[in-house]
């Protein structure tokens, strides 16, 4: 008689749900995926809101969670600078999604502000100002994911994890370990 192979045993990952503002949102999350693959805590599944400010990203990601209750957590990347209040701060505090409250994290006052403070460039002005000056730094809109490929990696996230906050943030929900 053959003995039985082993049994290989499965871990249970918890699933986090990323609902995305825009486009570069979450070729910015696509990325942090990719880039840390191999280290991801937990089952990282996003979902582009496709713009129309903080309040369409809080509804839609609302709606996939209540839709497909497979998610343990919920957070949410928007833009603080559009149909975005304290009221809603509020009622997005206030919901949960199974044990865990929704996450959110704000880019103050866009996603190109954070991402600049990744690229440690000066971060000073309006949206219209940050986006003009991300351009300028990377040759191409944030959206476009070969900047990403070309000036960011895994040391330069590590590095920028202590100084951006909203950074830290994805990847403490991503379940991604500081080195």
């Amino acid at each position: 008689m053959t003995p039985f192979p082993p049994v290989k045993t499965r871990t249970v990952k918890e699933t986090l749900l990323i609902v995305c503002e825009g486009d570069a949102e979450i070729s910015f999350v696509r990325f942090v995926k990719r880039t840390y693959a191999d280290a991801l805590g937990r089952a990282v599944q996003e979902h582009n809101a496709k713009g129309k400010g903080g309040k369409h990203v809080l509804e839609t990601g609302l709606r996939r969670a209540r839709n497909n209750r497979a998610y343990d957590k919920l957070v949410l990347l928007l833009d603080s600078d559009q149909d975005w209040s304290d009221e809603l701060r509020a009622r997005a505090r206030k919901v949960r999604i199974g044990k865990h409250p929704i996450s959110v994290i704000e880019a103050n006052p866009c996603l190109e502000a954070w991402l600049l403070q990744i690229l440690d460039a000066e971060t000073e002005g309006d949206t219209r100002h940050m986006k003009q000056k991300f351009r300028t730094h990377t040759g191409v809109e944030a959206h476009e994911p070969e900047w990403m490929e070309r000036l960011l990696n895994r040391d330069a996230l590590n590095k920028a994890r202590a100084r951006v906050s909203q950074l830290a943030d994805l990847m403490n929900h991503m379940g991604i370990a500081k080195p």
